[in-house]
């Protein structure tokens, strides 16, 4: 039996159908944009100009969040210690893996490591 291949949609859909209450965490403004073109309708923040007590501060509260850092050594780095700090708070929200694990099976398929590498899943008319 064929396994059927993985679609960035399934990963845009996961996304939208989350509670209001739901935070996305991104490295930069790029990523943001492309989460954008996406069509996902999360609250973002970037991680870029924040340090991580810091970003933690902003987001550990929501009832939902997705960190959505880069697939390569340092976005794994990144994640593990925005996730520590968010687990060290007491009160915290729900770490939501589920979006990241649909994401990451899509771009293993295709070798994409960064986020903003999606950009060649999104339609030419949106540039």
């Amino acid at each position: 039996m064929v396994k059927p291949r993985p679609n960035i949609s399934e990963f845009v859909k996961y996304c939208n159908s989350l509670e209001e209450q739901t935070i996305l965490i991104v490295e930069g403004k790029r990523d943001t944009n492309l989460i954008r073109k996406l069509g996902i309708n999360a609250i973002i923040i970037e991680k870029s100009g924040f340090s991580i007590p810091e970003l933690v501060d902003q987001v550990f509260r929501f009832e939902n969040i997705i960190i959505l850092t880069d697939f390569d050594a340092e976005g794994k780095r990144l994640r593990q210690l925005i996730k520590k700090e968010i687990q060290s708070r007491k009160g915290h929200g729900r770490i939501d893996s589920r979006a990241r694990q649909i994401l990451f099976i899509f771009c293993r398929t295709f070798n994409i490591t960064e986020i903003e590498d999606l950009k060649r899943f999104i339609p030419l008319n949106y540039y």
